[in-house]
């Protein structure tokens, strides 16, 4: 069962924020590469905002590392998780 939400907001602009919620663990990888294809389909840019994340397991920050560098655009990282992810996305 998936611990972490993931809300949709289009600005008008051509791009989207995908909000995710909660705890984001490996189980709920799919479901975010889910929501980004699909927010990659119709949008030209697309921004995560992890204001909400309350945990978060080392293969999601991996895979939040390895969107980064394919030009997905975090936003609002706490400041606990950005270290992890900026490590990650240097390897």
């Amino acid at each position: 069962m998936s611990m972490v939400r993931i809300a949709t907001h289009h600005d008008g602009n051509g791009s989207v924020t995908l909000s995710i919620a909660g705890k984001c663990n490996g189980g709920c990888i799919g479901e975010l590469r889910r929501a980004i294809e699909k927010a990659r389909r119709s949008h030209k840019s697309v921004f995560i905002d992890m204001s909400e994340i309350t945990l978060v397991d080392r293969p999601s920050i991996q895979f939040l590392a390895e969107q980064a560098r394919d030009n997905i655009t975090l936003i609002n990282c706490p400041p606990y998780i950005e270290p992890w992810i900026v490590r990650e996305g240097s390897v």
